[in-house]
């Protein structure tokens, strides 16, 4: 059951969030973009919470205080131990240079 986010509270909910997770993928279930990363995370056996703004309430006010929070205004958004690692094209890139496993850390690795 989902929980509705009061907009007054999207900031605190998206800091817990970052603060409790080690990666975080800020992301949409419409977005070819978003899926891509899905897929390389799983890939590289990496641990993530993936947040879908188009299907959890109030995922627009989350997604402005991602906004706000990196001043990008697409999807996927990664974050790594609370700090902002990218979005598609930096994340393919890491990737591409064999730099994504590193950047991402040995926390996020599945068991």
């Amino acid at each position: 059951m989902s929980t509705v986010i009061d907009s007054s509270h999207a900031a605190q909910f998206l800091d817990d969030l970052l603060r409790r997770n080690s990666t975080v993928l800020i992301s949409a279930t419409y977005c070819q973009f978003s899926t891509q990363i899905k897929k390389l995370l799983i890939e590289l056996k990496r641990r993530f919470v993936s947040v879908e703004i188009d299907l959890v309430p109030n995922g627009l006010q989350i997604f402005r205080e991602v906004v706000a929070l990196t001043g990008v205004h697409t999807v996927p958004q990664l974050f790594v131990q609370g700090k902002y690692l990218g979005g598609y094209d930096d994340i393919v890139a890491l990737y591409r240079k064999d730099a994504l496993s590193s950047a991402l850390g040995k926390r996020s690795l599945a068991r």
